[in-house]
């Protein structure tokens, strides 16, 4: 009797139970209204693709998925399971020839369907790339030639768009950009330093596609010597060095700025033509690479241009590019540089002041900075003009004359 008296009651809470599972499950069937949550792993969106791709449709979901559909630029694309799915999570993996496919943009739609009453749906496409083309590459030049102090600039032909070109020499690496828009022609920006030894070097391309392949190519590299003049005296008297320190900012933090900038320098040309000289030359005070000994910096080689103009004459930008400097330091006193891109930077020391621009300006060829002065470690008025790539001071006369 103690026993029977436990089961009618069991039995209504078991019923009590299914019943509400049945009446959970039929709530649910006609409410739900989550768009199903399908994804592809193994290809993706701008992505570029060569031979078998193996990929997965994975669903993840809080309702039972119906079916899964996929189209391959407006044909059908069939995936084993896939018709007929029925569950919640799943994988279903699936195989992609890109070798039956035209090299070029695809297009992969996937649309999924629940199980719901209201067959809630998701909708999403993926464009990608096929590139089967074995990777080519030619340097356009079989040697090259170059001066101590000068800007090497080697260009090579490719048979389409990469993903990355390198060159290495003089143990660095140097980043290939295209010649210009679209262009498979590539081209990189050497700085070849006042100091590098004469001699004749390996200079070394590595270029990678989209999809994975690697071509290398070498070359040779001759530093021809150049011929550096050396200046009889030089003296900036101590009470203007000491004047300088009250207004100035150590170099040391110029020189860190322009670490920071160049590691942001923008991966394009901001440039157009040949760069001018920044000012009317009357006459060069100093040429590039001349070897000089001065009380406060000993032996060194000046790696600019010092240009005398006019007291007070304007200063202008050699070329387009972006302010990245405008400030007073204790040697280059009232100091502009612009970023011309590709790690190409101008700097106007000595300025007398600055014209009415701002850091993060973006400014033309011929657009003014200031006017020539004698700010700075300076004993006349002159402006000293230097070009840098890549964080190597090179003769700035050279662009004035050839068209990078």
């Amino acid at each position: 009797m103690e026993f029977h008296k436990y089961i009618k009651p069991g039995i209504t809470v078991f019923v009590a139970a299914i019943a509400f599972l049945i009446g959970s499950k039929f709530f649910t069937y006609f409410t739900y209204s989550a768009e199903p949550e399908v994804r592809i792993v193994g290809l993706e969106n701008g992505e570029s693709y060569k031979g078998m791709v193996n990929g997965v449709i994975k669903g993840e979901n809080d309702y039972k998925i119906y079916s899964v559909k996929l189209n391959l630029d407006g044909e059908p694309f069939v995936v084993e399971g896939a018709e007929f799915v029925r569950s919640k999570n799943f994988d279903l993996p699936f195989e992609l020839n890109t070798n039956e496919l035209e090299d070029g943009k695809h297009t992969l739609k996937i649309e999924a369907v629940d199980s719901s009453y209201n067959s809630n749906k998701t909708e999403n496409q993926i464009d990608f790339y096929v590139d089967n083309t074995p990777l080519k590459a030619a340097f356009l030049q079989t040697d090259y030639k170059v001066v101590q102090g000068r800007t090497l600039q080697p260009k090579f032909q490719l048979n389409k768009p990469v993903k990355s070109a390198t060159i290495k020499l003089f143990s660095k690496n140097y980043e290939c950009y295209p010649a210009s828009k679209d262009s498979i022609i590539y081209e990189s920006f050497i700085p070849v330093d006042c100091e590098q030894i004469p001699d004749e070097y390996l200079i070394s391309l590595e270029v990678e596609d989209k999809v994975g392949n690697v071509s290398k190519l070498s070359s040779s590299v001759r530093v021809n010597k150049a011929v550096f003049t050396k200046q009889k005296g030089f003296y900036v008297a101590s009470e203007k060095l000491e004047d300088e320190k009250e207004v100035s900012m150590s170099d040391k933090i110029l020189k860190v700025a322009l670490d920071k900038w160049l590691a942001n320098s923008p991966k394009e040309k901001l440039w157009k033509g040949a760069f001018e000289t920044p000012t009317v030359i009357k006459r060069v005070a100093t040429p590039f690479g001349e070897i000089r000994v001065t009380p406060e910096k000993g032996r060194y080689l000046h790696k600019a241009v010092d240009i005398i103009n006019n007291p007070k004459s304007v200063v202008w930008a050699s070329n387009n590019g972006k302010v990245i400097i405008k400030d007073r330091y204790l040697m280059s006193g009232n100091t502009v540089v612009i970023d011309h891109g590709l790690g190409v930077f101008t700097q106007y020391f000595h300025l007398e002041d600055f014209a009415d621009i701002e850091v993060g300006d973006f400014i033309k060829k011929g657009q003014p900075v200031g006017k020539l002065g004698m700010s700075g470690y300076a004993s006349g008025y002159h402006l000293h003009w230097e070009l840098s790539v890549n964080g190597v001071s090179v003769e700035p006369l050279e662009w004035t004359k050839k068209v990078y």
